[in-house]
């Protein structure tokens, strides 16, 4: 499993527990996450969600058979920078080259736009069946996955190429931003950069979620380069997540484009009244790491104060788990999201460029 809260996460979070203590078998355990996902890399560089592996190797089949390439959910991009991270530790070059092969996918992925789409697919395959798949997105982390491990890239790789293309969907994002009093992001958009569906069940909508990943790709911009216009959108999105809240420390995730009301959908896209009605195994609620967010910029907010993993909803105050309980010790998921919780508490970010106190 690659998709976050997964395989690279888990290597990431031991990367880290090693910087911390020092204990070799933290490192150890990292080196070896690193080592699968070389063995297992795609021939086109990148890796997908879910991927056939016996004993550390993978299917002989898979990469003959298999063209679709995943970006969102941090699988492409979160492997990328473990991969990075694990040649800064080691100094081992195949922790580079994997990455850089990686990265090159990264860059022949980008949209014209700036954005990046969930997935890449050969040219062929998308002229014979295009579908929204191929299109700018935000939905689970795409774009500012992708952005954020660009700049991770140029720092390590002293490449400043890598910071043109992270730049590029900094301005798209700024782009594709909706006007106060609605400054939040969508999903999904079409061709003409407007909102669009996705799935189903994943309307035209405002997201506070993707939203959340949006600022913190925007502030990573402003930490990487320097440049504070990045810190107006910052702003207006903020505001626009403090007044669209349910309640303390909860969000929908979906909200109405003109009216910011909450959406629920069923499997077909049928709007229903609650949560519990919409589409199992959906992270209709949650606090969606936006506490954490707000705390970081200076707003006095409940609810915690860590930055969850890639992939983790969190839950409203009072709510029952859904998608995977951090609690659980049957869940690898959710024990992932509870290492990345607890190392973000030992280790938090620093104070942001776009905190309006600073």
């Amino acid at each position: 499993m690659l998709r976050s809260p997964g395989t690279a996460a888990a290597g990431l979070v031991l990367l880290d527990g090693h910087r911390l203590t020092g204990r070799a078998d933290f490192l150890a355990a990292a080196r070896r996450t690193g080592d699968l996902l070389i063995d297992v890399q795609l021939g086109s560089g990148g890796w997908v969600s879910e991927m056939p592996v016996n004993g550390g190797t993978l299917a002989w089949w898979f990469d003959a058979v298999w063209w679709r390439i995943t970006i969102d959910d941090d699988v492409t991009p979160g492997a990328v920078r473990l991969l990075l991270a694990l040649w800064e530790t080691t100094g081992e070059e195949r922790y580079r080259a994997a990455a850089g092969r990686a990265i090159e996918l990264l860059l022949g992925a980008q949209l014209a736009s700036g954005a990046w789409p969930i997935a890449w697919r050969p040219d062929w395959i998308r002229g014979l069946a295009p579908d929204f798949s191929d299109l700018g997105s935000l939905n689970d982390g795409a774009t500012t996955a992708a952005l954020e491990t660009l700049l991770v890239g140029a720092r390590v790789l002293e490449r400043p190429d890598l910071h043109a293309a992270a730049r590029r969907a900094g301005d798209w994002l700024l782009r594709v931003q909706l006007p106060p009093p609605h400054a939040g992001w969508t999903q999904q958009y079409d061709a003409d950069d407007r909102p669009a569906a996705a799935r189903a069940f994943e309307p035209p909508a405002l997201t506070s979620w993707e939203s959340r990943y949006a600022v913190e790709a925007l502030l990573a911009l402003a930490v990487a380069t320097g440049d504070r216009r990045y810190c107006g959108a910052v702003a207006e999105a903020v505001a626009w997540l403090e007044r669209s809240a349910l309640r303390a420390a909860c969000w929908a995730r979906f909200y109405g484009l003109e009216d910011e009301a909450p959406l629920y959908l069923a499997s077909d896209g049928r709007r229903v009244g609650t949560p519990a009605e919409a589409r199992p195994g959906y992270s209709w609620t949650g606090d969606f790491g936006i506490p954490s967010l707000l705390d970081r910029l200076g707003r006095s907010v409940p609810g915690t104060r860590e930055r969850p993993v890639a992939g983790d909803p969190g839950l409203c105050p009072g709510e029952a788990p859904h998608g995977f309980d951090r609690s659980s010790p049957e869940d690898p998921r959710a024990l992932v999201a509870q290492a990345g919780l607890l190392m973000a508490a030992i280790a938090p970010p620093g104070p942001s460029p776009c905190d309006p106190s600073r």
